[in-house]
């Protein structure tokens, strides 16, 4: 069994078994229905030669004669098959509705089980995984998911109606119906081959159809309106997407000129069948060989094997779907369960402890970080700082268990690994998440199990000072944070920065005994940063703390601080002990002091200015 064949049946498997999960029992009415609307038409076809062949008896000796009865009961045929093939078309349509949903609802499901089934988030960075993932949106937003089953149903009955076609034409002689087959088999494979090819083109322009996606979503969504306005991107815009969009497109065409050749060929393999066929009948009918009733269902037949051939929209369609249904096998294994948190055993501090750790990014030849070691032992307030680019937000997707080192160990609480010790770490990023959810469910989700917990939310809110953001709020806990639904509603930055630090504290009351807050405050000025950060540092004595901040007099009230450079820390110690050693840090804060000093110099004679004015 060669490679191809394992893995043409391998796909088919999954595509099955993708549709029995989402169908199930109904599945099985599902293939009933195609049988009958599949066969019926053959029936009808039959059943008109009956009709046909009795009519001259039942004329000349009546409906009360035997070839009266025989034309009454093949008009009954025909009248039971074409009601029965309208009944069952009607509810085979209905049934496609609802498996099509129930397809499309697996596919989205099995989506999210393979990117949130996996703990760390490289995954996700990874260039082939999001071209597949964006194939997969393409084609929902084309609708193929919501029309597979509607595809296997047309695919389906339409082979059916040919087979069945086939059969009857073996009844006048076996070479007919097999010159049609081959005449169609070769239409079809032509046909298939021009739809892998474009379904080919499209797969390898999916990195070319994100960027067209991304800069359509820049022109017609609001995050951009205001400075595509300002600078005047629009032209420009509309024209990069216009040139992402045709250079995908213009694959295409390409790959459809290039079967030109093959298109023709099948045409005049179908003429020349066609036509062998009926010359054969209009013989065979000459010489008295076959009745006119028998020629007019043979007729019908050799019309009816057309279904053996192409079938456009349905084929492609189901083409399509099975490219969604690889995508996702290509995604990689599902996942037994959703990446989650276990209930916690313990609680209180944590000991934190790095050895030799190493990292580089994928595609990078630079490492990172490289042989960093690092103990922090419970409750102590660590700072991490740094220049931009130093690797300090990398550390913390190390210590949260977002990223795996390459080399070196990390121990949290004990032996630990940092998925190992999932809820027992919170942390603040600087780009957190703002959920368009309610307050409720902004704030607990710090620790989910606590999300119906009024007073443990209350309690979180209250020590990130944000007990007048909820007594505004027009449904109280529950008020959707987002001004696109009724009664929502929308806070300022700053607030924002209080409902994650609220959920921060709302982790800790679960658990957590490592909170980390990784420069979620630097959109705000030093004051607001330094007031933040101390309240933070009052709030979380009994827990472990780790600020990483490039604002160095943010950070000088912490227990400890270590200078991260070039993926290395370089120093290590106090506030007091880096700036008597005059080292990295005391240059950064001394730097820093002063442009912030001359800051204040210059707002205060520009108000005095104003005062004299």
């Amino acid at each position: 069994m060669t490679n191809t064949f394992k893995q043409t049946l391998s796909r088919i498997g999954a595509f099955l078994d993708l549709f029995w999960r989402a169908a199930r029992w109904r599945a099985l009415v599902f293939a009933g229905l195609i049988l009958v609307v599949g066969l019926m038409p053959s029936g009808a076809i039959l059943a008109t030669g009956a009709l046909v062949s009795a009519v001259p008896a039942a004329a000349e000796q009546g409906l009360g004669s035997s070839g009266g009865a025989a034309a009454l009961y093949a008009l009954a045929a025909l009248v039971v098959c074409l009601a029965t093939a309208a009944v069952a078309g009607n509810a085979l349509t209905q049934q496609c509705g609802v498996i099509d949903a129930a397809l499309g609802l697996e596919v989205h499901e099995r989506v999210a089980r393979v990117a949130l089934g996996r703990p760390v988030v490289a995954t996700l960075d990874n260039a082939a995984f999001a071209d597949r993932v964006q194939a997969i949106q393409e084609a929902d937003r084309r609708g193929v998911l919501r029309r597979t089953a509607l595809a296997i149903s047309g695919v389906a009955t339409t082979r059916l109606r040919g087979v069945a076609a086939f059969g009857i034409l073996l009844a006048f002689n076996w070479w007919v119906p097999l010159l049609l087959a081959a005449a169609w088999h070769v239409t079809n494979r032509v046909f298939l081959n021009v739809a892998a090819k474009g379904v080919s083109t499209m797969n390898q322009g999916a990195s070319r159809l994100r960027r067209a996606e991304y800069l359509r979503s820049l022109l017609i969504d609001a995050p951009a309106a205001k400075e595509i306005r300002i600078f005047g991107l629009g032209g420009w815009l509309a024209g990069q997407y216009h040139n992402a969009t045709y250079e995908v497109l213009a694959a295409t065409w390409r790959a459809r000129r290039a079967n030109r050749a093959l298109t023709v060929s099948a045409v005049v393999a179908l003429v020349v069948a066609h036509t062998a066929a009926l010359a054969a009948l209009a013989m065979a009918a000459s010489r008295g060989q076959i009745e006119v009733a028998a020629l007019l269902v043979f007729v019908q037949a050799v019309l009816a094997t057309s279904d053996l051939g192409m079938i456009g929209d349905a084929q492609l369609g189901l083409a399509q779907s099975k490219g969604v249904v690889d995508r996702l096998v290509g995604m990689g294994p599902l996942p037994a369960t959703l990446s989650t948190v276990t209930p916690l055993q313990r609680k209180g501090p944590v000991a934190v402890r790095l050895e030799n750790m190493s990292f580089t990014y994928p595609g990078r030849a630079r490492p990172t970080l490289h042989g960093l070691t690092l103990d922090v032992p419970p409750r102590q307030s660590l700072a991490i700082v740094g220049q931009n680019g130093a690797g300090k937000s990398t550390l913390i997707k190390l210590l949260t268990g977002l990223y795996e080192p390459d080399a070196g160990r990390i121990s949290i609480d004990g032996a630990a690994s940092p998925l190992e010790a999932r809820g027992r770490v919170a942390v603040i990023f600087q780009d957190f998440v703002r959920y368009g959810l309610s307050l409720r469910e902004n704030v607990g989700f710090g620790c989910l199990p606590l999300v119906g917990d009024d007073k443990v939310l209350a309690g979180a809110l209250h020590d990130a000072g944000g007990d007048r953001l909820l007594a505004r709020l027009p449904l109280g806990w529950d008020t959707v944070l987002s001004r696109e639904f009724t009664d929502g509603a929308d806070f300022s930055g700053g607030e924002w920065q209080r409902v994650a630090l609220a959920r921060a504290l709302a982790a800790v009351r679960g658990g957590a005994g490592l909170l980390i807050l990784d420069e979620p405050t630097a959109s705000l000025d030093v004051r607001a940063e330094t007031e933040l950060f101390e309240r933070f540092l009052a709030l979380t004595r009994d827990v472990t703390t780790i600020l990483v901040s490039h604002r160095l007099s943010s950070v000088r009230r912490a227990d400890r601080i270590v200078v991260i450079d070039e993926g290395c820390i370089v120093e290590d110690g106090t506030h007091d002990e880096l700036m008597r050693r005059g080292g990295r840090y005391a240059e950064m804060f001394l730097l820093q002091a002063q442009r912030f000093s001359e800051a204040s110099v210059a707002v205060s004679q520009e108000t005095e200015d104003i005062a004299h004015a």
